[in-house]
């Protein structure tokens, strides 16, 4: 079979452009996808790892085996007392919030019974319970919880998934935010020169909140 120069001359540049993409294709590095990526939430350490409250000489822990509360001498090291609140602490998950509000109330969350207690610092004794107009929902709240001034509480909580600042009353009085993520172990609260900070860091939230404001 012979071919024309014009047909020689097509099948020569064919080859040559066969040649040229293969080259290309073969000695290119593979290009790879960006993946975008979250910067570490900026959590203080304080969030992370909070202290025992603490009343004089006296500071106050949990103990979620055995679902009591705990007074120790920070001088001594030794147990002053331990408390299982009114009738008993349901602690059903890895909650079990304890605060002690700058008037000097001693408050830890009965969160299986969705209501928080107030205990007497210097003896453990019961002396009242809290809880909202609006019962909390979900199988156990509230998760997060901090006492502020004048008998108010902020609270995070998990099913409805929200931060709630409550009067002495019960009653609703400021709802910071309704979305908050599905995790509870997301949820840190903490205390610094009288503000209450609030974290979620899957949704890298942050709120503050002053508890020194009056009754």
């Amino acid at each position: 079979m012979t071919f024309s120069n014009r047909e020689r001359r097509l099948f020569l540049a064919g080859l040559f452009a066969l040649g040229i993409l293969g080259a290309f294709l073969f000695r290119r590095k593979p290009r790879l996808r960006a993946i975008p990526t979250q910067k570490p939430f900026p959590l203080p350490d304080a969030a992370v790892h909070p202290v025992d409250p603490q009343l004089g000489a006296l500071r106050f822990s949990v103990d979620r085996k055995k679902k009591t509360v705990c007074a120790h001498d920070v001088t001594t090291g030794r147990l002053v007392w331990e408390s299982s609140g009114e009738d008993r602490f349901i602690i059903p998950g890895a909650a079990f919030p304890i605060d002690l509000s700058p008037d000097g109330e001693l408050w830890v969350a009965n969160v299986g019974r969705k209501r928080l207690e107030r205990l007497d610092p210097q003896t453990g004794r019961f002396i009242a319970s809290w809880q909202p107009t609006e019962p909390f929902g979900g199988c156990c709240n509230p998760v997060r919880f901090a006492a502020l001034a004048g008998g108010r509480f902020v609270t995070m909580e998990k099913g409805t998934r929200r931060v709630r600042i409550y009067a002495p009353s019960g009653a609703l009085e400021q709802e910071l935010a309704t979305d908050l993520s599905l995790s509870e172990h997301d949820y840190y609260l903490y205390r610094e020169k009288r503000v209450v900070h609030l974290y979620d860091a899957a949704r890298r939230s942050h709120w503050k909140v002053r508890y020194d404001f009056d009754a």
